[in-house]
């Protein structure tokens, strides 16, 4: 994996943290503390890594379309178990 690829990573899932602090901020029954932002974050990494890793060496369009497909819904799948307990 190049350092280019894992820089942007990073810089998208810190990017993709402003969604939640802008509600941390302005919707009263938004109750997130800094564990749970720093989870968030080491969880969108993992996702982009996870993603990176699996499509770096295929070639064709559908399947990295698919396999990014299969990675958000096993993300979506244990955030949506991880979030009801």
């Amino acid at each position: 994996m190049k350092r280019k690829q894992v820089i942007r990573i990073v810089t998208w899932s810190t990017a993709a943290l402003v969604i939640p602090i802008l509600g941390q901020l302005l919707v009263s029954g938004w109750n997130w503390g800094p564990g749970d932002f720093v989870f968030a974050w080491v969880f969108f990494n993992i996702l982009g890594l996870t993603y990176t890793f699996v499509t770096n060496k295929i070639v064709h369009r559908g399947s990295k379309i698919a396999a990014g497909i299969l990675v958000i819904a096993i993300f979506a799948f244990i955030w949506i178990m991880l979030a009801t307990g």
